[in-house]
């Protein structure tokens, strides 16, 4: 009788379905390093998903140098080939790319390379390319006043945001301008806040407002009032 062989899985981050996952383990690879007295090494995974099937490369890298656990073994870092997303895209991303006109077309561009900018760490980036974005929307929607923020009053007064809507817009552009200006690379924390205004906003001005129109054309206009 043959004897069967245990299928090695291990806990892995699935883009797909979202969070760790199980995956089965197709392939491992390990390599190790020392350089005058320093060490380290990598060991690389080939897993598949136990849900969705989805492939991905795992990376667990340790070095001497980094931080130990209670036990006195390097903490190792682990990493995702592709990365692990930040946070999945709304459910709305394709409808964008649908229901925008030909002249805003790049809108959803925009938000896709701050998707990519976000999946790969490169926060400071996401930050300067949701600055963009903005603008081009209230230019696209309003025109150009000639600064960040008489865009930003002509966006209120035109109706596309509130006062505090206003005020959290400011915020979001400043942000923006300190990436770029003064080196700010704003926290994971801080990115998340930054997205779900910035998803908000676009959802209600492209998505909503196309929806509202076709949801207005189907109603039935009133019977007219019978004249006494």
């Amino acid at each position: 009788m043959t004897e069967l062989t245990k299928i090695k899985e291990t806990q892995a981050h699935c883009n797909t379905c979202g969070g760790d996952r199980t995956h089965r383990v197709l392939y491992i690879e390990r390599s190790s390093w020392d350089d005058q007295g320093i060490s380290g090494g990598d060991k690389y995974e080939l897993v598949k998903c136990g849900g969705c099937g989805s492939l991905k490369l795992k990376n667990t890298a340790w070095c001497s140098e980094d931080d130990c656990d209670e036990e006195g073994y390097a903490i190792p870092s682990i990493s995702y080939y592709p990365p692990a997303i930040f946070r999945p895209r709304p459910k709305w991303f394709f409808d964008l790319m649908l229901e925008v006109s030909f002249d805003d077309g790049n809108i959803h561009d925009l938000l896709s390379e701050i998707y990519i900018a976000l999946q790969n760490d490169q926060r400071a980036l996401a930050a300067m390319g949701i600055r963009a974005l903005l603008e081009k929307i209230m230019i696209e929607k309003c025109g150009d006043k000639g600064s960040f923020w008489e865009n930003v009053k002509d966006f209120e007064a035109q109706g596309y945001v509130s006062r505090i809507q206003r005020e959290r817009l400011e915020t979001i552009l400043e942000a923006g301008h300190a990436a770029i200006h003064r080196l700010y690379k704003p926290t994971k924390e801080d990115l998340v806040t930054l997205v779900d205004i910035t998803e908000s906003l676009v959802e209600s001005i492209y998505i909503h407002g196309q929806k509202i129109e076709k949801l207005k054309n189907g109603i039935p206009p009133r019977a007219p009032k019978a004249k006494r």
